[in-house]
């Protein structure tokens, strides 16, 4: 945890309001320093030494700084990082980008960037993981200093009665026998400050919840997504290989078939279904 924020304070705590202004040079900078963050990135994600991971994750960090207070950064795709998650809003309005780096614990330490641009400027914020120390994560709102660290694969924008907020998809690497999907819920203030998680989950059981977290075998690939054309966020059902595994996470399993939650009055509310095989092909096909 001293690592997360001493790269917090490093990144995200010196002023990140940068004016834009149109220069050619800006495209030769950052195809340069795409360079050195592609190289930074294999080393934190694929060395077998631990100093050498978090050694370049820091460098990744103070260079990720550097790109992304340049004005023409919003819009550079940055497609030579394999190892980072870049994903923009439907809306334009930000860039998440998210990364894990493996510790000698067989653990994951995420870290995340939300980039946004507004006017003539550029926002930075640094996303801080404090999952490790929240006990309760489906319950609570969180802010960018105690966010619940994933990598995110997919965005979802809603707005409901002129209110607007981004359903996240992500991944969890919990250990060696867990892995975790969240759907988390990004939202602004009118400081543009982000806050993660919102009440609007209900579940069958009567319970309200901030996120959902599925937690199911290592070994396991789990579908949990939003799909545009059934209009839902669409989930692999998990069991217990056994009944009386109930409650190990470890051994829990996608059956083959799929639940959902659908969208009523601003709330989103857990239905069980079993799709016919059309559907269940259908989303097979983009397990994510």
């Amino acid at each position: 945890m001293m690592y997360k924020r001493l790269y917090f304070i490093i990144l995200f705590c010196i002023p990140s309001f940068v004016r834009a202004q149109i220069d050619s040079i800006y495209k030769d900078s950052l195809e340069n320093i795409e360079y050195q963050l592609e190289g930074l990135s294999y080393n934190m994600l694929n060395s077998s030494d631990l100093e050498e991971r978090t050694t370049s994750n820091l460098y990744f960090i103070l260079t990720l700084k550097k790109a992304l207070s340049i004005p023409q950064s919003f819009d550079y795709e940055f497609n030579k990082i394999k190892t980072v998650s870049i994903l923009k809003s439907p809306d334009n309005r930000f860039r998440l980008f998210t990364w894990n780096v493996i510790l000698d614990s067989f653990k994951y330490a995420y870290y995340g960037a939300i980039q946004m641009q507004k006017d003539d400027s550029l926002i930075l914020h640094g996303l801080l993981d404090s999952s490790e120390y929240n006990k309760h994560p489906k319950y609570v709102e969180v802010d960018k200093k105690h966010w619940i660290g994933a990598v995110y694969y997919q965005i979802h924008q809603v707005t409901y009665k002129k209110e607007k907020y981004y359903m996240l998809f992500g991944w969890d690497g919990e250990d060696t026998k867990i892995n975790k999907k969240i759907v988390d819920i990004l939202w602004f203030d009118q400081k543009e400050n982000p806050h993660f998680g919102k009440p609007i989950f209900e579940m069958i059981d009567g319970e309200t919840q901030h996120r959902l977290i599925f937690e199911f075998a290592d070994r396991a690939v789990m579908l949990c997504r939003y799909d545009a054309r059934e209009k839902k966020l669409i989930y692999s059902h998990l069991s217990p290989v056994n009944p009386m595994m109930k409650g190990l996470h470890s051994e829990y399993y996608p059956d083959g078939t799929y639940d959902y939650f659908e969208f009523q009055k601003g709330k989103w509310f857990q239905r069980e279904f079993v799709f016919k095989n059309r559907a269940k092909n259908s989303f097979k096909l983009r397990n994510k």
